[in-house]
């Protein structure tokens, strides 16, 4: 099959982009984002949804004319496509963007079958590129980390087995080939900021993993087990953050806040620890410290860390390299002043 040309709104274009690279679809270079690798795992496991969607879409709107005044069948279904039509194209384009974005999707073995099925039995009078543009909107519209269980449908849907049978799995990541897991999975849980679905497993003590990293999940014949210590923590990761590394060293944090930093703390919303206390400009975390230094090396002057030692050690030193790369002098001389 040639390829298919799919004119989108700058908006949906730039989501397809930015998805590609966040979930981590590279050519073999590392480099290159590759997104028609991103299209194929998006047709093959959201055509039958959103197929779903629009069939209950024009059941709906057939129901509603049906009760309201007498048509003839025909004029019914071409009156109720075009309303879906109106529907999804308003969806697409909520401000009256112009589609004048190029999204080229290349047919692959894995999407050829679906693109052929969808092109004979769920265009109803569209042709591919308004189909895909369509489905390409309603992808487009859901949050990031609802965007990522569609692209990973396969490996979520096997731990979410594994889960709800209790049961221990083997996982392979993408990053790491030589890193392969027997865990125990026991949620998948989502960052507050809707950016990524991580996986909390139990192997010797609490982690997680990224759900768009995982390559592929086997199911083993052993049950899954975890103890209260476990759960407590894992409990905690759901609460604070399933993103960051939690150590059973981790200790409560007290940061110091300027005027400044207060005001910071308000606006930088990303990876925000939620604190457990708060007194004046004295705030009490109880969550992993790496996050607490994560987050507020981007504070400067305007946070300091109180104690553990060794979070307070760790932003000092942070803050020291940075100075002292700055101090060493350059004999590159194309970025002197």
């Amino acid at each position: 099959m040639e390829k298919i040309k799919i004119y989108v709104t700058e908006r949906i274009a730039n989501i397809i982009e930015k998805d590609a690279e966040g979930f981590e679809f590279f050519k073999k270079d590392g480099r290159s984002i590759n997104k028609n690798a991103l299209l194929t795992k998006l047709i093959v496991n959201y055509y039958n949804s959103f197929f779903e969607q629009q069939t209950d879409l024009l059941t709906f709107f057939k129901s509603k004319i049906v009760a309201t005044v007498a048509v003839k069948e025909n004029t019914l279904n071409d009156l109720c496509f075009d309303l879906c039509e109106k529907l999804n194209e308003k969806s697409a384009a909520p401000n009256g963007e112009k589609f004048d974005k190029l999204i080229s999707l290349k047919p692959t073995k894995e999407s050829q079958p679906v693109i052929e099925y969808i092109e004979r039995y769920c265009l109803m009078g569209r042709t591919l590129s308004e189909y895909f543009r369509s489905m390409l909107a309603s992808y487009a519209a859901l949050p990031q980390d609802k965007r990522e269980l569609i692209i990973f449908k396969e490996q979520y849907e096997a731990i979410s087995k594994a889960i709800k049978e209790k049961k221990r799995v083997f996982i392979t990541t993408q990053w790491d080939f030589d890193k392969k897991i027997d865990c125990a999975p026991y949620e998948i849980a989502h960052s507050k900021e809707e950016l990524h679905c991580y996986i909390l497993v139990a192997t010797n003590g609490c982690s997680t993993l990224r759900l768009s990293r995982v390559v592929s999940v086997t199911q083993l014949a052993v049950d899954a087990e975890f103890t209260q210590s476990q759960i407590q923590l894992f409990e905690k990761m759901k609460t604070y953050g399933p993103q960051f590394i939690y150590k059973p060293s981790d200790k409560e944090v007290l940061v110091e806040l300027t005027a400044k930093g207060i005001d910071k703390f308000k606006k930088i919303y990303v990876h925000r620890p939620i604190p457990v206390k708060v007194e004046n400009n004295y705030y009490y975390f109880s969550c992993a410290n790496t996050q607490i230094v994560q987050y507020f090396v981007r504070f400067g002057a305007d946070a300091k860390i109180i104690y553990p030692q060794s979070v307070k050690d760790e932003v000092y030193n942070f803050h020291r390299r940075a100075l002292e790369r700055y101090k060493k002098k350059s004999n590159n001389s194309m970025y002197k002043k």
